[in-house]
């Protein structure tokens, strides 16, 4: 896989499958990887024990999980929130609007534009929940449960529920949580997984980025895909995940300048097994783990090596009793190859791994298991 690479909607690639450069990856395999990023997958609800093996099932669990939801929310009155709102009015109310009132000369028609807080059902969340409901509706497979999808969201439209505006980047608004919303934080991460699910599916929209995943989104959510999975797998094994760890260089005897250039060191996924007492830096890539040196021979990429030599060994401190013996650990996406190996050095063993997003979900989530166990079992 090249660092070139661009992750586009198939056309004449086949259902289901989303091409790469020219390398054909399984759709199911990009949902997986959608739901191991999801606070949804995290959060660790059991529906999900077992998804691997039918991940083609995913949009139709959302769905179900959403018309539930909203058909149990809708026996009830929605919870209606302030929201800033902007209207032509015959009187003031809250803030005017100067620019809008003197441009569309509003006062020679006795109006003035006011811009205040209104008490509405059509809030964020609720948008979110009807714009879930309409793009999950293509993806399931059942014609009935698709209809289902439609109709909570005709309901929800007919209450006062509008959409989200997806082609001006409205996919994923702001989710504040708070022990108030404990009934509803299920429903709205479902809601959010279902409209990450419609980024790379066929039926999206030609022509609006919706229907691309750039390098840069592909190396994102692979790196979240990661943490999301051991979090959620080391979690009965009561791992300790942090994804963008910051490590501190230890510096001394500065000069005056320094601060201002150096650059920040930060790991991509780190691993505490505190129980046994072990650590592991993950750091996650989106090129060939094997490169060709000058003599032809295939080596691993020299540069990753020494990156993560320095962060393992940077990260070392006498209070922090697991840094001494760290592991560090480079992981790959791969397609059609595999790659498991490892050495020790200065008291800390170093290795590389790829995950083959070719082979079946099954296979995909024991590599990413296999990858770790020489680190922490």
């Amino acid at each position: 896989m090249t660092s070139s690479s661009a992750w586009t909607t198939a056309e004449d690639g086949g259902p289901g499958v989303v091409i790469a450069g020219g390398v054909e990856i399984p759709l199911r395999n990009v949902w997986l990887l959608l739901l191991y990023a999801s606070e949804f997958y995290q959060s660790g609800p059991e529906a999900f024990d077992g998804i691997e093996e039918y991940p083609e099932k995913l949009p139709e669990l959302l769905a179900e999980l959403l018309v539930a939801s909203t058909e149990d929310r809708l026996k009830r009155p929605l919870t209606p929130a302030f929201a800033p709102t902007s209207r032509d009015l015959s009187r003031v109310r809250g803030a005017i609007d100067t620019l809008r009132t003197e441009s569309h000369q509003l006062l020679s028609r006795g109006l003035v534009a006011c811009r205040f807080e209104e008490l509405t059902v059509d809030t964020s969340r609720n948008r979110m929940i009807r714009t879930a409901l309409e793009s999950v509706a293509p993806l399931c497979a059942p014609e009935e449960l698709s209809r289902r999808c439609r109709a909570q969201s005709l309901r929800l439209g007919r209450l006062g529920v509008g959409l989200l505006n997806l082609r001006a980047g409205e996919r994923d608004p702001e989710l504040r949580l708070t022990r108030n919303d404990a009934r509803d934080r299920s429903v709205l991460l479902a809601a959010k997984l279902a409209l990450q699910l419609a980024l790379p599916s066929g039926y999206m929209t030609p022509g609006h980025g919706r229907g691309t995943l750039s390098e840069r989104q592909f190396r994102h959510l692979f790196e979240r895909a990661v943490a999301g999975f051991y979090t959620a797998h080391g979690r009965s094994r009561r791992w300790t995940v942090q994804r963008g760890r910051k490590v501190d260089w230890k510096a001394s005897e500065v000069t005056v300048g320094l601060a201002a250039v150096l650059p920040h060191t930060v790991t991509d996924v780190c691993i505490d097994d505190r129980a046994e007492g072990r650590r592991l830096i993950v750091d996650t890539k989106f090129t060939a783990a094997i490169s060709k040196s000058r003599f032809a021979r295939e080596t691993l990429r020299s540069g990753h090596l020494l990156e993560l030599y320095a962060l393992v060994r940077a990260q070392e401190s006498p209070s922090d009793p697991l840094g001494a013996e760290a592991g560090g650990l480079l992981l790959y996406p791969a397609v059609n190859g595999s790659l498991t190996e490892s050495f020790v050095t200065a008291g800390h063993r170093l290795g590389a791994a790829t995950v083959d997003l070719s082979l079946s979900s099954v296979e995909v989530r024991d590599q990413l298991i296999a990858a770790v166990k020489p680190y922490l079992g």
